[in-house]
């Protein structure tokens, strides 16, 4: 299969690219900036992948215009980034990047996607990435938890209107739970950037970022290999799963939350 996935420099996605090159799949790998790119090139070249890298902002219209030049079977809108900071003291613009890049650039790359496929009459495969803290009132996070929030009622309505259309094209979400992969230390650290010294939340930084790192400590999952293996299995069959969450005891947690305490 030849296999297209976004936001791959590192982390679940670079690991779940190189386990699906070593099993014999074509892989497009895109990243977000020309600098990342150079640093991946290096990376699979070192390791010797059966990977081709791209350079694709899922946010830049020319970018985006990859999609239509390539020829894939299945589509992986995995690129997200997380701004972290309270609502009280972040400038709008904050919140429009995180959803530009976390709700509207991903649902272009699934658009294109699936145009793509049905130009093709492809039964393609669409999997989007979201998150459990999606469904979590994370202090100091929502930002970054309401777009992943959106983004995965958005592909639950995305998954009926699939089939209602009669198409053989799937849509699959992912919601990962806390991994450590450095992605949420990053989060909590430039919150801070965000944050004016007038604001009331200024004086506290230090211990709200203590704070944080020690929760994510405790909760946070070191083996991204189940949650990669999970990923491709559900890549590699004919039909694939609408919903993949791991770790499972994180996923239950959430689960309950949302049910008994929101």
């Amino acid at each position: 299969m030849k296999i297209l996935i976004t936001g791959g420099r590192g982390g679940i996605a670079y690991l779940t690219a190189s386990k699906l090159s070593k099993l014999g799949h074509k892989i497009y790998l895109c990243t977000h900036t020309s600098k990342q790119l150079e640093t991946l090139k290096k990376k699979i070249k070192k390791e010797q992948l059966n990977i081709v890298p791209y350079k694709l902002d899922i946010t830049n219209k020319d970018d985006l215009q990859l999609l239509d030049k390539l020829d894939y079977d299945i589509v992986w809108a995995h690129a997200g980034i997380g701004n972290g900071g309270t609502l009280l003291a972040m400038e709008v613009d904050v919140l429009r990047e995180n959803y530009e890049t976390n709700i509207f650039g991903t649902m272009e790359v699934v658009r294109k996607a699936y145009l793509n496929f049905k130009q093709q009459k492809k039964k393609g495969k669409i999997f989007v990435t979201s998150s459990l803290a999606g469904m979590l009132p994370l202090p100091y996070l929502s930002c970054y938890t309401s777009s992943k929030a959106a983004l995965s009622m958005l592909c639950f309505t995305l998954k009926k209107e699939l089939k209602e259309s009669g198409t053989n094209i799937t849509i699959s979400l992912i919601e990962p739970g806390a991994y450590k992969t450095g992605f949420n230390e990053v989060m909590i650290e430039n919150k801070e950037k965000f944050l004016k010294t007038k604001n009331i939340f200024y004086n506290d930084r230090k211990k709200i970022t203590q704070s944080q790192k020690k929760l994510f400590n405790l909760i946070e999952n070191k083996n991204i290999d189940k949650l990669v293996n999970k990923i491709i299995k559900e890549m590699t069959k004919e039909n694939p799963k609408f919903k993949i969450r791991s770790p499972f005891i994180q996923a239950l947690f959430t689960k309950l939350y949302y049910l008994f305490y929101r």
